[in-house]
């Protein structure tokens, strides 16, 4: 099978096209022939030596997947060959077949293409179990979510709408800003003019966010902290601005903050099968229904993967960058 599997960490163009066995599916386990594959940060950081797969990934680029169910390990209904279904996947899904526990696949309804499918695994389980499990965020909650026009951001805005949740999102332009907003962000702060604290101190009559999502840590951390509400909860998943924070621990006390985080790749099968399961249960009958699909960005061929990736790199992109691989 045609797959991207870098032999050297690198740039966009370590990103070529090369031949590898198809994979089996072990017990438990499907294989999917994958129609598109999402691409997510933690892909640009593997392919650049920063972020290696964990023990047993393939070492295979991609993360998400949607497709059709080719063949089927022992302990799988057999009748599911022929089935379309998305996965959230340690690694292996840019590449025309790809191995996912059947546990952390969803069927694809009518409402979605398998393009926007492959869009949704790896934001969904981020944003549910970090801003909606870990945050406890709620029907009339407010809440901040940082990088509002990234795959997370949009995803975040989305879940937002449909479960009652007012969403305030920054983003790096007027015009980002404007693409926020149009997908359901109640307010969008550029935090390139604008000073964050204070604007979210204004759209919340100076009450603040009952949580707020990071992707950036650093020195938004303590800022972030002053936009919480007493009772607040600072949900921390990614660093792209630092891994280290200093922060006001007295002002945790008294306002009595909540500092928590997760990373979602090296989580167990079990842990993200029930993932899958309270996605089943409370998200997907709205995309069954038409109510939540992914903001693609741009689609691209396997075989332009740097490009994609260059795009990701540029940060222009609003939504998800998708690459298409078989029949979609």
């Amino acid at each position: 099978m045609r797959a991207i599997d870098p032999a050297t960490p690198g740039g966009p163009e370590v990103l070529e096209i090369v031949e590898r066995p198809v994979p089996r599916a072990s017990e438990g386990e499907v294989l999917i022939r994958v129609a598109a594959a999402g691409i997510n940060r933690p892909e640009l950081l593997q392919r650049a030596g920063m972020y290696p797969p964990p023990p047993g990934a393939p070492s295979i680029l991609g993360l998400e997947v949607a497709g059709t169910i080719a063949a089927v390990g022992e302990g799988v209904a057999p009748e599911l060959v022929g089935q379309p279904v998305c996965a959230l996947i340690a690694g292996g899904g840019y590449a025309e077949y790809a191995v996912a526990p059947y546990g952390q696949c969803l069927p694809v309804p009518h409402a979605l293409s398998l393009v926007e499918a492959a869009a949704m695994p790896e934001t969904l389980f981020t944003v549910w179990t970090n801003l909606f499990e870990r945050g406890y965020a709620a029907e009339g909650d407010t809440v901040l979510v940082h990088g509002g026009t990234s795959g997370i951001g949009t995803m975040a805005i989305k879940l937002c709408k449909l479960f009652g949740v007012t969403v305030i999102v920054t983003a790096g332009s007027d015009e980002k800003c404007a693409q926020a907003k149009a997908l359901g962000a109640d307010h969008a702060i550029d935090y390139k003019t604008q000073d964050f604290v204070a604007e979210v101190k204004a759209a919340t009559d100076g009450n603040g966010v009952q949580v707020v999502l990071d992707m950036v840590g650093g020195d938004y951390v303590a800022r972030n902290l002053q936009c919480l509400a007493d009772d607040g909860r600072h949900v921390s998943i990614a660093v792209q601005g630092g891994p280290m924070a200093t922060v006001p621990v007295f002002e945790i006390m008294r306002r009595r903050l909540t500092l928590t985080g997760s990373t979602l790749r090296p989580r167990s099968v079990a842990f993200k099968t029930a993932v899958a399961d309270e996605i089943a249960r409370t998200v997907w009958p709205h995309v069954e229904a038409g109510r939540l699909k992914p903001a693609i960005d741009r689609t691209y061929p396997l075989a332009q993967a740097a490009d994609a990736h260059r795009r990701m790199e540029a940060g222009e992109h609003v939504g998800k960058v998708v690459l298409t691989i078989g029949d979609g």
